[in-house]
């Protein structure tokens, strides 16, 4: 059994089952502890604004940035301009906490949009609701705060011209922007930020983190439960297990994990935004490196079954298995890997014109038999691909390709 289905819809805004890459990067990697170091281990504000003195970025190289995503296969980089520290990686008029004030002297987002448009990388941006060093910004309605310090005077109004002035400037002076990554809810209903985005670069995606409704969700951490996204989902996740930007001693997640959450999210229609915390010389770990090109590797060889395609969830009774499709073309994922050699995919009851494994391009053998497993369900034959290389293949997850014919009618 295999019932006819129209063709996926076909746009580029993100959301054609792509894979992204997220950075970042700021004044918080010169210690290689955290992100949110200033926060977590309370840092004077004083304290840490010493840290921009000592960012020289020196090795930085924007293509390389571009290349590193490249080889994950990923088709934007999403960048963070603004964390929850306040310091700017662009050289914005709206403050002097920025990076064209450290040692590096150099606006590193116009050299990273520069690259990217060299090589058709899209771009998107990430920009932190809360800011510990902008007098305003204190709201007790919002997470990741610190409170008021000595001199600060907490007027969300002020705060809000203040994100306007910065966001016009991203959105006007660094080309196309295709996502932008508000972080932190701010609790705070304002949809004149969303317009704003949305008017200076029209077409634009816009998370659901900021101050209105958004266009997609941003899980992080950890892989969603269920067979397919009901709405725009943009899963994201670190290769590094406990911090985002640069961590000097950080525990990284394994290929295999990295690989099997990619291709589950990726199957349930999402899109998979996998980030890298460069060091504050610029230059991206080589741990990281490994592990973008790891999961890289397996895309580079699956990749076909992500693009243009419409998920299937509950097409074949087995429940580990996930399926995207294209016309008559079926892709069934075992993000879990296989423990056997053979997969059963009832309720198909006829042969595919071709039946091959992706992760390596080999033919495989299909028959339709009645298998000793189903003899309770006492629905017949089924269609049954045998000779899968399981133990090969236990390191990452498995996509069988099927090819139909189209039915003749009698």
């Amino acid at each position: 059994m295999l019932a006819a289905v129209g063709s996926a819809a076909a746009e580029w805004e993100m959301f054609d089952r792509r894979l992204g890459m997220f950075i970042h990067w700021g004044i918080y990697s010169g210690n290689g502890w955290h992100e949110q170091e200033e926060m977590r281990r309370r840092v004077p504000r004083g304290e840490y604004e010493r840290a921009a003195e000592r960012f020289a970025a020196e090795n930085f190289d924007a293509a390389a940035f571009v290349r590193a995503a490249e080889s994950l296969g990923a088709e934007y980089i999403v960048f963070t301009a603004k964390h929850h520290d306040g310091f700017c990686m662009w050289d914005t008029a709206t403050t002097d906490f920025k990076v064209t004030n450290t040692p590096a002297r150099r606006d590193v987002l116009k050299e990273l949009a520069g690259a990217c448009r060299a090589r058709g990388m899209k771009l998107g941006l990430y920009y932190s609701n809360p800011d510990w060093h902008h007098p305003n910004a204190y709201n007790p309605k919002s997470t990741h705060q610190i409170p008021p310090q000595a001199g600060d005077e907490p007027d969300l109004e002020k705060y809000r011209a203040y994100i306007k002035a910065q966001v016009t400037e991203l959105l006007s002076d660094y080309g196309e922007i295709v996502c932008f990554f508000w972080d932190i809810p701010p609790h705070l209903e304002d949809p004149s930020m969303n317009a704003l985005v949305r008017g200076l670069q029209p077409g634009i995606k816009i998370n659901d983190r900021g101050w209105s409704k958004g266009d997609y969700s941003t899980p992080e951490r950890g892989i969603p439960d269920g067979a397919a996204f009901t709405n725009l989902t943009e899963a994201c996740d670190s290769v590094g297990a406990e911090s985002w930007g640069y961590r000097a001693n950080e525990d990284y997640r394994t290929g295999e994990y990295l690989k099997r959450a990619a291709d589950r999210i990726l199957a349930m229609g999402g899109n998979y935004l996998l980030n890298v915390g460069p060091k504050p010389d610029g230059t991206i770990p080589a741990e990281s490196l490994r592990l973008l090109e790891a999961v890289g590797g397996w895309y580079a060889k699956t990749r076909e079954a992500f693009r243009a395609v419409e998920t299937a969830p509950g097409a074949v009774a087995d429940k580990s298995c996930f399926v995207t499709r294209r016309g008559r073309t079926v892709y069934c994922h075992y993000p879990k890997g296989l423990d056997r050699t053979g997969v059963n995919l009832r309720p198909f009851d006829r042969l595919p014109a071709s039946c091959t494994l992706l992760n390596t391009g080999a033919d495989l053998a299909c028959e339709l038999e009645d298998m000793p497993s189903d003899y309770k369900l006492g629905c017949g034959k089924t269609l049954h691909v045998k000779g899968i290389p399981a133990d090969a293949l236990a390191g990452e997850p498995v996509v069988v390709k099927l090819e139909f014919m189209e039915e003749r009618s009698e």
